[in-house]
């Protein structure tokens, strides 16, 4: 059977009775108003109306875009949107037009640079023009709300309207989701640019609830749509009034400004502010939803933009709730703060670079200790002047541990020696020097030995400069008239401090294995 929608057309009448108060695209923001900073960038005539009567926020009054008649081919006008965004619907206005509207019109849409050439033609340099509402007859003096069966799902930030083949249109109104502007650091989060949308109000019998978060600076000739939100008189004093502003993306708020210019007289008496957070559209249909107060009651003057501090700055809100007291106008709301999608990008990023940090100091490291090991067996090859410090006799297996070791004799003691560290390797080199068999091998011990002697000589600690003292010092006959050991002659022997009592008297033994 094929597809049977196929056939239906790709939009439909959100309002046929032309007098429903809110409709199917209420939900979504006019993209094409000149109140978040829409622009009309070429139009084909204007010979009887001005194209900027298109884009303005007012409701018309005898001013509209009109062409000249008998238009061989077709009139055109190219509107750069306030912000790109994906659209919904349209609202083709011709109100106050009865008898030089237009018949037919169409509607296309392209993505290019703001800044981008639009030739005589009506074509974007560098983009193709993509079509969004086809040819359609249109009436006089009425609203024609068309809503697109599916959101398109490119975002465009360029649209042309097409009058075949002319006449006149009061407004053009081009609905749909802003794609937000996402900046560095703090930002207001509570404006249209940055995707922000205003759900609900309690009244908006004065002034309109999107108002609130307008980029633009409210003026006193601006119209009642545009200058800000105001609520009708109250009877009671406990009575106030709310609006409820869905933030661009959830964050972290640090501060809000309420903005009350061009109301003098009929500002509120007090605001507060309170959040939530939800991940539905509406919090009213939450119902776990729990409003925080973040800035408690404040006096409101007239013309002023009163700047409030946060409560809860660590807690991430979605909606807020601005409550006046009892009643009256308020121009603009903003919220300032940080995205949390931001801040958790930031922690990400934190620690993937603590994480590489680590890495390449562990590299540095593992390349510290190799450059070390290579510089250390370098030194230890290469020929040094100084004298080589014996190694200690290399320890024997376990099998020649096992068996019985013949006790050796202790060398003869003769002289004082410096320290107990040198002490021991002279003594080891004794040794060594008196197991060895041949005689060359003797004299290079000896050798070393004397070397070690004499630079241990220089190095003696104050109580061994003493007794060596004792021992060059004059001393009776009787004591120095001993007989010499052949230890002695050879300048081999290796003596301690403490030997030296028991050796007054006695005769030195050999002790040469």
């Amino acid at each position: 059977m094929g597809n049977v929608q196929s056939s239906l057309p790709a939009y439909y009448n959100a309002d046929p009775t032309n007098e429903a108060y809110t409709h199917s695209l209420s939900k979504y923001v006019d993209m094409a108003s000149a109140a978040i900073g829409a622009k009309v960038i070429k139009a084909s005539d204007e010979r009887f109306g001005a194209a900027t009567n298109l884009i303005k926020p007012s409701e018309p009054t005898d001013d509209a875009w009109v062409t000249r008649r008998h238009n061989p081919e077709a009139d055109w006008v190219i509107v750069r949107l306030g912000s790109s965004g994906t659209i919904a619907g349209f609202d083709i206005d011709t109100r106050g037009l009865d008898g030089t509207h237009a018949s037919q019109v169409s509607i296309q849409g392209c993505l290019a640079s703001e800044d981008s050439v639009v030739d005589s033609h009506g074509n974007v340099e560098g983009a193709e023009w993509t079509e969004l509402l086809p040819r359609i007859e249109v009436s006089a003096n009425s609203r024609h709300l068309l809503a697109l069966w599916t959101p398109t799902s490119d975002a465009f930030n360029f649209v042309r309207l097409v009058l075949h083949p002319d006449g006149g249109v009061a407004r053009l109104r081009i609905y749909g989701t802003v794609a937000p502007i996402r900046s560095q650091g703090e930002c207001d989060l509570a404006c249209v640019t940055s995707g922000a949308r205003v759900v609900s109000a309690s009244d908006e019998t004065l002034g309109a609830k999107e108002a609130l978060i307008l980029p633009t600076q409210a003026s006193a000739t601006d119209s009642s749509n545009v200058r800000g939100w105001k609520t009708r008189r109250s009877r009671t004093d406990e009575h106030h009034d709310w609006a409820i502003i869905k933030l661009g993306e959830p964050g972290f708020l640090t501060r809000v400004e309420i903005d009350t210019a061009t109301f003098d007289g009929d500002q509120p008496v007090r605001a507060s502010i309170h959040a939530c957070y939800t991940e539905l559209e509406s919090p009213e249909r939450d119902a776990e939803c729990f409003w925080y107060e973040i800035a408690s009651r404040t006096e409101l003057n007239a013309n002023m933009c009163h700047k409030i501090d946060v409560q809860l700055n660590d807690v991430p809100f979605s909606h807020i709730k601005v409550v006046i007291h009892p009643d009256g106008g308020v121009s603009r709301v903003r919220a300032f703060g940080q995205r949390v999608a931001e801040i958790e990008k930031e922690a990400a990023r934190e620690c993937a670079e603590a994480a590489a940090e680590a890495v390449v100091a562990a590299e540095i490291a593992t390349d510290s200790n190799d450059s070390q090991d290579v510089a250390d067996a370098s030194s230890s090859d290469a020929p040094s002047d100084k004298p080589a410090t014996p190694k200690a006799p290399a320890r024997s297996p376990p099998s020649a541990r096992a068996k019985p070791q013949t006790p050796q004799k202790k060398p003869t003691l003769a002289r004082v020696e410096s320290s107990a560290d040198e002490t021991s390797e002279s003594t080891t080199l004794h040794k060594k020097s008196k197991k060895a068999d041949k005689p060359e091998i003797r004299k290079k011990k000896a050798k070393k030995l004397e070397s070690i002697d004499v630079k241990s000589d220089t190095q003696f600690s104050s109580r061994a400069g003493e007794l060596i003292m004792s021992l060059t010092s004059p001393l009776p006959a009787k004591k120095r008239s001993r007989t010499r050991s052949r230890a002695d002659d050879d300048n081999e022997s290796v003596h301690t401090v403490d030997s030296l009592g028991k050796r007054s008297r006695r005769k030195a033994k050999n002790t040469t294995a």
